[in-house]
């Protein structure tokens, strides 16, 4: 090792300056010592003041070092549970999306509509109909034993295209079915701003179903709404999948499929229902946070617009089309054919088919077994409508009798409004929106700042003596290489030497 000694100018002082070094593992720790900007280093590798000083740092560094390798394993490890922490804030807007709103008839098929002389159509409605639960009686009464007629080829009218056909002509018509329909206090044209919708509820009508050009509601207030004045028609009634008189009412994100055999609300006839709506927007975090307790939310980017479900890929994935589309497959399978307002693209099941297989198997069916092999998340994305409702008459005598003698309700007397009339009105609460917002509880810049004060509390070190110390180790394995070398090459016997020499001389 060559050293050479220079003086500073004005400073008297000397100091070395390596050239061409190879530092042996002493002068390392010398260097170390020096430089160390980890606590208790220097008074571990200086010279000791008292006979025990080295071992007492020396403990006190290892155990500061295990309880910051402690705290630090502790913070990964909930970092890597990837915790939550949940915020609700408000945001206020001048206008905002109307949400879809899906009316169903409570009746499925109008009686005029029904063969007056196939009883084998008439049973197939009975037994589709809540009544076929409730009475025995009337399952008795109205059911054909299946060997009168279980070898004879079924009519042309009971194949499965021709029942579904029939289903949706015997559905009450939005032409007959809306009187009024009125947006923002303005009449307007009822089948322009409806759309025909095949549900689990049979033929509905959906406003506001398109979610590419969605309709905006600029004010709150039932003058900035959706009214509509509904006539059931209940003289048509006939047995149907729920047994009370009205109709049923779903608010749902516009582009989504509608369910209503176990959501929604109901309006009764010869009543005015006013429905105000409060909107409700979630954000979920997405894999590999579990938004919503133990399972893992889809993002938009999964499903897209669209959803990844079969049976309703021209709609938006919701959790529970993903729930009735496990449901469907299951009966489809086990028939191998749909029902009539089932969404999919094999054939509908003939009469016989759904009489004697697609209608006992789903009346016994297990439902959460089924449910329990289909996975079915939530999305990290999605809107809610709260409603709230109130109810009054459908309107004063007087008022009754003057939209009558005016035409509003045309041959309609005050006993049928009563019967068959609904008024209901859907309109904002209020434009401000209540946003349930989750963010991760711990990041990566929790993690470092974490890293750096229990650095500094237990060693009193930083990043930078994380990389001295990774520095010193890697000379420290160099210089022990190095005198390594210098070992074997004192170790070579003469004629080794010799024969060294002689090949230098000569090279």
């Amino acid at each position: 090792m060559s050293v050479n000694l220079k003086k500073k100018e004005g400073g008297g002082k000397e100091e070395r300056e390596c050239k061409k070094c190879r530092l042996g593992r002493t002068q390392m720790l010398h260097m170390y010592e020096g430089s160390a900007t980890i606590h208790g280093v220097p008074k571990i590798l200086s010279p000791q003041l008292y006979y025990f000083r080295r071992y007492l740092w020396t403990i006190m560094l290892i155990a500061m070092t295990i309880g910051l390798i402690i705290f630090l394993y502790r913070s990964f490890t909930r970092f890597y549970e990837y915790p939550i922490i949940t915020n609700t804030r408000l945001e206020f807007n001048n206008e905002m999306q109307f949400p879809a709103v899906t009316i169903c008839n409570a009746n499925q098929f109008r009686q005029h509509k029904i063969p007056s002389d196939d009883w084998e159509i008439k049973d197939l409605i009975f037994e589709m109909s809540e009544m076929s639960v409730l009475s025995e009686y009337f399952k008795d009464h109205f059911a054909i034993s299946s060997p009168e007629y279980s070898f004879i080829p079924e009519p042309e009218a009971h194949l499965g295209k021709n029942l579904y056909k029939f289903a949706l002509d015997a559905a009450h018509k939005l032409e007959d079915m809306f009187i009024v329909c009125l947006w923002g206090g303005a009449v307007v044209n009822c089948s322009k701003y409806f759309e025909r919708v095949i549900t689990d509820m049979g033929v509905c009508y959906t406003f506001n179903s398109n979610r590419s050009s969605p309709i905006t509601s600029y004010g709150s207030g039932s003058m900035s709404g959706l009214r509509v004045i509904v006539d059931i028609e209940q003289p048509e009634y006939y047995f149907s999948q729920i047994s009370l008189a009205g109709i049923q009412v779903l608010l749902h994100e516009p582009g989504s499929a509608a369910m209503l055999t176990s959501n929604g609300f109901v309006a009764r006839p010869g009543s005015s229902t006013a429905v105000t709506i409060r909107k409700e927007r979630i954000d979920g975090l997405s894999k590999p946070y579990k938004a919503f307790g133990s399972e893992y939310c889809m993002t938009s980017h999964e499903s897209g617009f669209k959803t990844p479900l079969q049976r309703y890929k021209d709609y938006i994935y919701t959790r529970q089309t993903c729930a009735m589309n496990c449901l469907t497959d299951d009966y489809v399978k086990h028939c191998n054919c749909c029902s009539l307002f089932d969404k999919g693209e094999e054939e509908y099941c003939s009469l016989r088919t759904l009489r004697d297989c697609y209608i006992p198997y789903k009346a016994v069916a297990n439902i959460s077994d089924i449910l329990k092999n289909c996975t079915c998340p939530s999305r990290c994305v999605k809107d809610k409508y709260i409603s709230s409702m109130s109810v009054a008459d459908f309107a004063s005598t007087f008022t009754k009798d003057y939209m009558v003698n005016n035409g509003i309700l045309k041959n309609r007397n005050g006993s049928y409004i009563s019967d068959n009339v609904i008024d209901l009105r859907i309109y904002y609460e209020t434009l401000t929106v209540t946003v349930t917002e989750q963010r991760a509880e711990i990041t990566i810049e929790t993690i470092l700042g974490d890293l750096g004060g229990q650095m500094g509390l237990f060693i009193g070190a930083s990043v930078l003596s994380v990389v001295e110390l990774v520095e010193f180790v890697t000379l420290l394995l160099i210089g022990w290489h190095n005198e390594r070398q210098e070992k074997l090459k004192t170790k070579q016997t003469p004629v080794e030497h010799i024969n060294k020499i002689s090949s230098d001389s000569y090279l």
